[in-house]
């Protein structure tokens, strides 16, 4: 338990130094933009004293220490262009994109097995090829141009739903479909695979011999050895829902984290920037530690081994 709480301070410690660098190698010069949106005029003196104000005039591995044990400390810096705490406006943008993010999850979880299954245990039939077909059109269709389209014939000519913006759970149905579709096709794909290789694994023949029930082959023998890869696929689509919903909350104007961030790049607000690569950074970590988690306790050999050591 120890090892792992180092590990992960480890991990977040060099999170926090590719954003921190990652920012500082990024176009641009900080105090320009704090005095481009404090609508002060740029001068020599205004940029030297706001290079000394924000500590900008230090060494770089000063300025990286200063940052980090500010960050220690809770303090994660002001905004150039809201001149507010940062962490207040990234804590205010969390709550619709894990709404965003929830819902479009729960559509995929209830879409992407199923049609998955299906598709895998009737290879090569009517319904397979059905799947595959809309699976390939998924994938294949760019998601700003799914946005567009689905704004057009919902919002715009048949004025069911709204075009942007948030509300209430009509507001969720155009963004939370351009969202996860590209993931349901994956996914489905993905899934389609697992059970058909299983479906080659000796055992499955075994009880296709002894004439034991499909919905039994299905639960006990082809779900209970998938699950693995289904859990891993379906875990890693979780920081998609979060990261790859920067367009999507840009399309429908969803007050979200990555509005928030798109708004931050162009306007080169740093510390937003540092803050929410941070928040991107450690979010993974934690999806993937919750994966392992879950990996463990579906794999009883994996427990015996970490408990044995070996």
């Amino acid at each position: 338990m120890i090892k792992k709480i180092i590990s992960l301070f480890s991990i977040f410690a060099v999170i926090s130094l590719i954003t921190f660098f990652l920012v500082k190698l990024s176009p641009g010069d900080p105090a320009e933009n704090y005095l481009r949106a404090s609508h002060v005029s740029i001068t020599a003196e205004t940029l030297a004293s706001t290079r000394k104000a924000l500590g900008l005039d230090k060494p770089v591995p000063v300025q990286y220490m200063n940052w980090a044990g500010n960050l220690l400390k809770g303090d994660f810096g002001v905004s150039y262009s809201k001149k507010v705490p940062v962490i207040d406006l990234v804590s205010e943008a969390i709550v619709p994109t894990f709404q965003l993010g929830l819902f479009s999850f729960l559509i995929l979880l209830l879409t992407a097995p199923i049609l998955g299954i299906i598709s895998a245990v009737n290879k090569n039939s009517f319904i397979d090829y059905i799947v595959r077909a809309l699976s390939y059109t998924g994938v294949s269709v760019p998601t700003f141009w799914l946005g567009y389209i689905l704004i057009i014939i919902f919002a715009v000519s048949l004025k069911i739903l709204p075009v942007s913006g948030r509300g209430g759970l009509e507001n969720l149905i155009l963004p939370c479909i351009t969202l996860v579709t590209p993931l349901v096709a994956q996914t489905t794909f993905l899934i389609r695979k697992s059970i058909l290789e299983q479906m080659e694994k000796p055992h499955v023949e075994n009880a296709v011999i002894r004439e034991v029930s499909r919905k039994k082959v299905i639960i006990n023998h082809l779900l209970r050895n998938a699950a693995i890869p289904i859990v891993t696929v379906l875990s890693s689509n979780i920081m998609f829902l979060l990261t790859g919903s920067v367009l999507i909350e840009e399309i429908f104007s969803w007050p979200g984290i990555g509005k928030l961030f798109a708004t931050a790049v162009r306007t080169g607000d740093f510390p937003l920037i540092q803050i929410m690569l941070l928040f991107f950074g450690v979010m993974s970590v934690i999806v993937n530690e919750i994966t392992q988690i879950m990996i463990k306790y579906i794999d009883p050999k994996l427990r015996l081994k970490e408990k044995t050591g070996m």
